[in-house]
């Protein structure tokens, strides 16, 4: 990881937009909720009810963040959607080019239509 000593503070780390997997688990009769931040790796908490794991979630992302500091490692931020505009430069070989142009072709759609049907399946049989 790469070495970082200017840091905003737990509470301006708090207020980012981080987005969270929830589960629901069983174990026995018991139903418990998981709860993991999905962009600080290994941060994850579970309660008996959403809201409790939700408020647990904080104080483990509060001790990740001080472990981070602690060892001046890089606090991984979770990305803004608004930085992304949908404009990607993509080179690819002459041949899979027209690959794609084909299967556009035949599926009725607009190259850049084909490659989001791609892109959305290899996304989706990896999730």
């Amino acid at each position: 990881m790469t070495k970082k000593t200017n840091y905003k503070t737990i509470e301006q780390y708090l207020q980012l937009p981080w987005t969270y997997t929830i589960q629901k688990a069983h174990e026995g009769e018991e139903t418990y909720f998981v709860v993991c931040v999905n962009e600080l790796p290994g941060v994850c908490t579970d309660a008996p009810t959403i809201q409790e794991a939700m408020e647990e979630i904080q104080d483990a992302m509060i001790g990740a963040f001080k472990m981070y500091m602690k060892h001046g490692e890089e606090i991984p931020e979770p990305i803004d959607e608004e930085n992304y505009k949908g404009k990607i430069s993509y080179r690819t070989s002459s041949k899979r080019h027209f690959i794609l142009a084909q299967e556009a072709q035949k599926r009725g759609l607009s190259l850049s239509e084909a490659i989001d049907q791609c892109i959305d399946a290899a996304l989706n049989k990896n999730r």
